[in-house]
């Protein structure tokens, strides 16, 4: 025993054999953290951004696993943490971005793609391989020297075991029992964040491959939704500047430009200029990761990982492939992008900045009016660029969305009165300085529930969460525009034309019947999605399935 005496006097007693434990774990744990820290200086797409709470779980992980008593199945768990690390760092080094669960399915229905791709990665391996091989080493070397002094009991691998059945009991109850609302501590177990471990990571996807994806791919029922093909580029000579806005949160109602006391400036915007747009369309998603998904992926239906994965739809590897130049400026901080960054292809994206970038470039605001100010600092417009502008918009807590001369109503209806004038001045700068053809697209990623049926907030397959404002500038002399517009619907549709005018083939449906997909809370019809029909220029109702 270990006694250290407390101010009162009294005596804490700490056997040694756990407090050389927590020195092992304390050990390893940092070794497996400088292992992603090493990789991160070598590879800028792999995020090294931990929080204390990140080291806290894999530093109980690593001491619940040094309280197994037999010494190779210890060092079996250590090495396959290793392992799943190097997996994650070579897949980073040509894909940019974690393995998701989708991808354990492709390698076995793909074999031959596979084997193609792995052929290509072979000279990526070296530095991850050097990295994870020191690694092990630094783990082996510590637990060989320690292994006869820390505290182990023969009970622990089979509560380690009880755990891991835990884990996948939870994810196979929320992928194959579970319906409704996919929570965000739902999406967590389920998909890899960029603030978490490598190992941690590999370890998400493939339990939600084994539990969650496998089950549904052989015993439930087969599902007729294709993934697109990658289309045709058919214009090399394109001279022209593209620019999305998404806003966050905003609803369709809210932001009306019809007698609306929160859009002034917008609606005098619409009728100074002809060339502005106006209208109802469906968000692909209710959640941001969805909506982002369905816009920067070019996804149709339900269950569309698998074209996430692949990337030919990608818009920014879309526009890479055209030497068009990409931006991702969003006025969410970087911790914000865990879930929604490996749905963008960042590999494709030339300049990806965040809030916290922001001091490097001006003096920030906190506010999305820094949007326009960063795109007048880098001076991007009049070239071939796709730029993707993310708003912090209508976020909870709304409150800290506006400036405190915008405190006028309640605090949602300010930030839709402060978004008013932040677009209204986009679409301004952009109209006075454009001077080669630019389009300009802002479309909320889902609206938000302000007490309707009781419920706040989004990720419901509720109207007022479906239903998105979208608007639409430019000073293109095109006479098509206004019957494409007529026939933009759903944020898919907004997708499909960006690709468009990136010098793609793709069919924009013009007044042609169609069917349009809602997902709810998850990209796998989990939580439910909406479908309806377009006939005839008659939109159906909503009927809402699972798969």
């Amino acid at each position: 025993m270990l006694c250290l005496k407390t101010k009162k006097k009294k005596f804490l007693c700490i056997n040694k054999n756990i407090l050389i434990s927590i020195v092992y774990a304390l050990f390893i744990t940092f070794i497996l953290l400088f292992m992603d820290k090493l990789y991160s200086v070598y590879n800028h797409y792999f995020i090294f951004e931990y929080k204390s709470k990140e080291f806290f779980k894999l530093f109980f992980l690593i001491l619940f696993i040094s309280g197994i008593s037999r010494f190779r199945i210890r060092l079996f768990l250590f090495f396959t943490l290793t392992i799943f690390s190097l997996f994650q760092y070579i897949h980073f080094s040509y894909f940019g971005k974690n393995i998701a669960a989708i991808e354990f399915y492709l390698f076995f229905t793909n074999i031959n793609e596979t084997f193609e791709t792995l052929n290509n990665m072979l000279s990526l391996v070296f530095m991850p391989l050097f990295i994870v091989t020191i690694g092990f080493i630094g783990i082996y070397m510590i637990d060989k020297k320690l292994k006869d002094r820390i505290y182990t009991n023969k009970y622990t691998s089979k509560l380690f075991i009880l755990g891991l059945i835990y884990l996948s009991v939870k994810v196979f109850y929320v992928t194959n029992i579970k319906t409704g609302k996919l929570l965000q501590r739902d999406s967590k177990i389920i998909y890899p964040l960029t603030n978490r471990h490598s190992s941690r990571n590999f370890y998400v996807s493939i339990n939600y491959f084994l539990v969650g994806i496998l089950p549904k791919k052989i015993f439930g029922s087969k599902s007729n939704f294709k993934i697109l093909d990658k289309p045709t580029l058919i214009n090399k000579d394109i001279n022209r500047t593209i620019v999305l806005i998404i806003g966050e949160s905003l609803r369709y109602d809210t932001s009306s430009l019809y007698n609306n006391k929160l859009t002034p400036n917008l609606q005098k915007f619409k009728e100074e200029e002809s060339n502005f747009y106006y209208k109802k369309v469906y968000s692909g998603g209710t959640m941001t990761k969805v909506s982002m998904s369905v816009l920067i992926n070019r996804l149709k239906y339900p269950q569309s990982l698998e074209q996430i994965t692949n990337e030919n739809n990608c818009i920014y590897k879309l526009a890479k492939e055209n030497n068009i130049d990409t931006y991702f400026i969003t006025a969410q901080k970087s911790k914000h992008l865990q879930m929604i960054r490996d749905m963008i292809c960042p590999k494709y994206i030339d300049n990806l900045i965040a809030r916290d970038d922001f001091s490097n470039y001006i003096v920030a605001s906190g506010y999305d009016q820094d949007l326009e100010t960063i795109l007048n600092k880098k001076d991007i417009l009049n070239k071939n660029n796709l730029i993707v502008l993310q708003q912090r918009g209508s976020h909870s807590p709304y409150s800290l969305q506006y400036p405190d001369n915008y405190n006028l109503y309640k605090p949602y209806e300010n930030t839709v009165l402060y978004t008013d004038e932040i677009l209204s001045n986009l679409f301004k700068y952009i109209q006075e300085n454009a001077n080669q053809e630019t389009f300009v697209f802002f479309v909320s990623d889902h609206g938000e529930l302000l007490g309707e049926n009781g419920k706040r907030g989004h990720g419901h397959l509720h109207q007022k969460v479906y239903e998105v404002p979208f608007m639409m500038y430019t000073n293109s002399k095109n006479k098509n525009i206004k019957k494409i517009f007529d026939n933009i619907h759903s944020q898919y549709d907004i997708s499909n034309y960006i690709i468009s005018l990136l010098g793609y083939d793709v069919d924009l449906e013009l007044n042609k019947d169609r069917s349009i997909y809602i997902m709810n809370s998850d990209l796998d019809g989990f939580s439910g999605y909406g479908h309806l029909n377009i006939i005839n220029g008659v939109e159906s109702k909503i009927k809402i399935d699972h798969y």
